[in-house]
């Protein structure tokens, strides 16, 4: 103990050398906030208005089945921390996300001790993207994983029959940057070098601006459209409601599909180590709604 006294005495005194003035905090100090912190998720709502977290507090414990203990702290810039007393409610709230608000996108994620804020978090949420377009003989999991890979962080690749129809598509679950314009189509060319153009459906994308194309907000808020509305330059808009998913699947697993995905992942973690978090911020809010609309659209 007095070793521990003599190292802290020796940091502070070099701080003190360096024109800093840092107070140490001993684990005791905080192990009560770590186990209270160690039942919570973090979370982003992506949207561009602020709201009462009083509101969101109280829809969300009625959508996420009155979890024991349930409390919301404000992080400012839509950003939030979620507590709980049992850790089954927040993996079963983590495993859902992301949620929708009204048609805004929540997405949470486990806090981490060793970190304040999860930039992740903040700008990304995971999305499943359907390829309408493609031939069948293109319909494999590697072209799946293509694509995916011109559109951001692929995390899992699939196929899947269309419900009520003979059709097959294949699909992809992104890790999507919701700073960027989403896009609506991708142009793939076979061995024969002949062009085709492969729509994207994005499942459960939420409020999107057409003129923008970035999520978050209407084109009636967009400031993008304000901004040429002044100077007289409006174009036409850039995306359409279209590049919602509408239609309804059944997942076909096939052999090795299981290798395939587990070998995506790794490649990202991989590649992830290599990265440096995005600097830029976006979006704000949420609108109200009733607890039937939640349960409706809130479900994963």
């Amino acid at each position: 103990m007095a070793e521990t006294t003599r190292d802290e005495d020796r940091t502070e005194e070099d701080n003190r050398k360096g024109g800093r003035n840092v107070i140490l905090l001993e684990e005791a100090y905080i192990s009560e906030g770590i186990n209270t912190c160690s039942n919570s998720l973090y979370g982003r709502l992506f949207a561009s208005k602020t709201f009462l977290i009083g509101t969101m507090g109280n829809a969300l414990k009625a959508i996420w089945e009155n979890p024991e203990g349930f409390s919301v702290s404000d992080k400012w810039d839509n950003s939030f921390q979620f507590f709980f007393n049992k850790e089954v409610d927040v993996l079963r709230v983590e495993h859902g996300s992301p949620w929708l608000f009204k048609d805004y996108v929540l997405h949470v994620k486990r806090w981490k001790e060793d970190q304040n804020c999860d930039e992740e978090i903040i700008f990304n949420f995971s999305v499943w993207v359907q390829f309408w377009g493609l031939a069948e003989s293109f319909k494999t999991l590697e072209v799946g994983r293509k694509l995916g890979e011109k559109l951001d962080t692929v995390l899992e690749v699939g196929k899947f029959q269309m419900r009520g129809r003979k059709t097959r598509i294949a699909k992809t679950k992104i890790n999507i940057d919701a700073a960027r314009q989403v896009r609506d189509q991708l142009i793939v060319a076979g061995p024969n070098k002949k062009e085709v153009d492969v729509a994207l459906r994005y499942e459960r994308l939420g409020k999107l601006c057409t003129y923008c194309a970035k999520l978050g907000h209407e084109v009636k808020n967009c400031h993008a459209l304000l901004k040429d509305t002044k100077s007289d330059i409006v174009k036409e808009d850039d995306i359409g409601e279209w590049v919602k998913a509408s239609q309804v699947e059944t997942r076909i697993y096939s052999k090795g599909e299981r290798t395939f995905n587990n070998s995506t992942q790794n490649q990202n973690k991989a590649t992830q180590r290599k990265k440096k978090p995005v600097s830029n911020c976006l979006l704000e809010e949420f609108a109200g709604m009733s607890m039937q609309e939640g349960k409706q659209i809130l479900k994963p």
